[in-house]
Parts: structure tokens; sequence; C-alpha cells
């Protein structure tokens, strides 16, 4: 889920750019300005939102259908900078997204999300205590975090004899064309700074360049550079060890026992989905009701054990199975969230981390 990383510059030049297409469209014509409710031809209230693909419990969607006498209109996202460009072009018209941290301090720069008013809200007030004030949304005025995990080391027992602790664990040449990374410029280069002593944030080119004179040497190790099939890839024991997101990873031993999981001694990084309210909504009072009955404890219980991921609301936590609580992988990421930092927008540096990516990848 934790896809690329622009510019604000860049960003707000693209925006203008479609800004201006579309008045040249549309004749130069203003755009009327959004009802304050959408409705269907049968008098229901329909509510238009953009997550990721298995992200909420479909028979939760249903059930707050029923009890609010509406419609969802679910679109599948694959990324953020999706979601971001459909905002941007002005042709979606969504009640509420979901996106990531970067994103969120993104779209608050863009003015593209409004405040929450969370007085309205009953559920979503015992929150992880490191998620009530995150570092891209210091106040938590403009986003609800659902999600969360780590970046961490995956690995095969099998294969891998001894337990990894760091990143350079990677590097073993026992791990020729075996080592599976994030098809994720700025996880990829960022893991490689952390195996360096440095933030997954720097501007400084120096330290860039050593990061990626570092991963070319990783490259005889690695297979693939993959979010889509990654974990396919290591359920069938194509991939050995690499890198991988903690919900994906519980998932996988799931399926797997022979996997383990680690966030490696050098940290990495930290991150978490987000819900957010658009600028545009035409049903925000619909929204928050959809966040406030998603994080309601038993609802909340349920959908996490259905998506595999982490949760924010600890409220819900007694209402989960043994299982979940106690998820090895689950736990690994909730006992060193201290060691992660999380991803922030880095303006017109990215071009640089653009750079080396393609530098990278176009010499695997």
């Amino acid at each position: 889920r934790r896809v690329g990383g622009v510019g604000v510059k860049k960003i707000i030049f693209l925006m203008l750019t479609v800004f201006a297409l579309l008045l040249m469209g549309c004749g130069g014509s203003k755009e009327e300005k959004p009802q304050a409710e959408e409705q269907n031809t049968s008098g229901k209230q329909v509510l238009n939102i953009a997550c990721w693909p298995d992200i909420i419990d479909p028979e939760l969607v249903s059930a707050f259908e029923k009890k609010y006498n509406c419609r969802v209109n679910y679109d599948v996202i694959s990324n953020n900078e999706e979601t971001l460009a459909k905002m941007q072009a002005g042709g979606a018209q969504y009640d509420m997204i979901q996106a990531s941290d970067y994103m969120v301090e993104i779209m608050i720069k863009l003015k593209l999300i409004d405040k929450i008013d969370k007085s309205k809200m009953k559920h979503v007030h015992n929150m992880v205590p490191f998620l009530r004030k995150p570092a891209y949304d210091p106040n938590g005025e403009y986003s609800v975090p659902y999600d969360w995990g780590f970046t961490g080391i995956v690995y095969n027992k099998k294969y891998v004899k001894k337990v990894p602790t760091s990143w350079a664990d990677l590097w073993d040449p026992d791990y020729r064309n075996r080592v599976i990374l994030l098809n994720d410029s700025r996880e990829v280069i960022g893991m490689a700074l952390k195996k360096n002593g440095h933030s997954n944030n720097t501007t400084n080119k120096a330290e860039i360049d050593n990061a990626i004179a570092d991963l070319k040497g990783l490259m005889p190790n690695v297979m693939a550079f993959d979010t889509d099939t990654i974990k396919q890839k290591v359920i069938a024991e194509e991939a050995w060890i690499g890198m991988m997101w903690s919900g994906d990873a519980s998932f996988v031993r799931n399926e797997n026992p022979d996997i383990g999981y680690v966030v490696p001694k050098e940290g990495g990084v930290i991150w978490a989905d987000n819900m957010l309210i658009p600028t545009t909504s035409r049903n925000p009072k619909l929204a928050i009701a959809f966040i406030d009955f998603l994080f309601e404890p038993k609802n909340a219980a349920k959908n996490f054990e259905y998506i595999g991921y982490d949760q924010t609301n600890l409220d819900a936590m007694p209402f989960h199975t043994e299982e979940f609580r106690n998820d090895p992988v689950l736990k690994e990421a909730r006992d060193n969230a201290n060691k992660g930092e999380w991803l922030k927008d880095i303006d017109e540096a990215i071009v640089m981390y653009d750079r080396a990516w393609t530098e990278l990848k176009s010499g695997m």
C-alpha cells in the first residue's frame, strides 16, 4: 500500500495543468456546486468511497447499507497517486477516501481534504497512542488512522537457517536470486538508507547515491521487485527472504507456517492508512457515520479478522480472537513501533529518488 511519493510543487503544477484542460474542454463554464447530499433514483442516500481492495469486510458494508438505508459505491484504488489524480481531475466525487500517511500530508497542503468533526463520532477516540496525533497530521484533525504496520524482513525458515536481524542480511550471497523487494522506490531506497544509518527521508544526494551503489550490489540476489504478487511468491517458496509489509507477512505466515518475520535492528518504514473526507464530499455526515460504524468495537474486530492487518482501535482488542491478539507477525510490529520512521513528502528531492530508482531498475 506504500506506493511512490511525489513532490508538492510537481503536484500543484500537474493540478493547474489538468484544471486548465478541463476549462478548455468545458468552454470555461463553472462547475455546479455539489448538492448537500446525493441520492439515487430510489430515494436512498449514496455514499461514494475509494479504498484499497479487500480492506473492508463486504458483510460490514452490507450491514451499514441496511442500518442507514443507503447504498455504498466502493471504488477500488491501487495506490495513493491514483486517488490523488482522480481528485485533482475533479471527475470523481468521493465522500470518503483512503490514503497513506505521506499522502495525507500532501492532501492537507493542497487543501483537498476537510477537517473531520470527531465530536460526531463515538468510537474513534481510543487509538493506538502514537497514532492519536501522527507526524503527518500533527493535530489529528484531518485523518482517522485505520490500519497500520511496519515494513520488515520476511523469511522462510526452511532456507534461511539463521534468523535475520539486519537489512544487511539480504546481501548474503547464499540468497542469490531468492530475495524479493517491494516495487516501491521510497521503500527500497529507504531500506538501503536505513541499512547505512540514514533517514529514509534524506535529501542528501551523497547518502542517496551511496544507497543506490549498495543496492546495485544486491541485484544478483534480487529475483523481483513486486508488490502485487509478492505474497504468492513467498508462499510458493520462490522467494526465501525479502521486504514485506507486516499485514501481508501475517497473511503469508497463516498460509505457510515456515514463514518468519522480523523488524531489523536499524528500523524501517512505519505506515498507516487513513480515512479522509474530501472537500468535495456530497455526503460528509454519512461518511462520518460510516467511519464510526467501522470503528464500533465488535465491527472493528470482525473487520480486521477478515482483512488480516493490524488496527488502531484499542477498544476492539477484547473482541478479537486470541490468535489475532497473539499473532507473532503483528506482535513483532507492535513491539518495535518505536523503530519506525514515517515516509514524508520530500518535495523536489523526489526527483533524485526517481532518477536513482530508474537507474537501479534499468541495470537489473
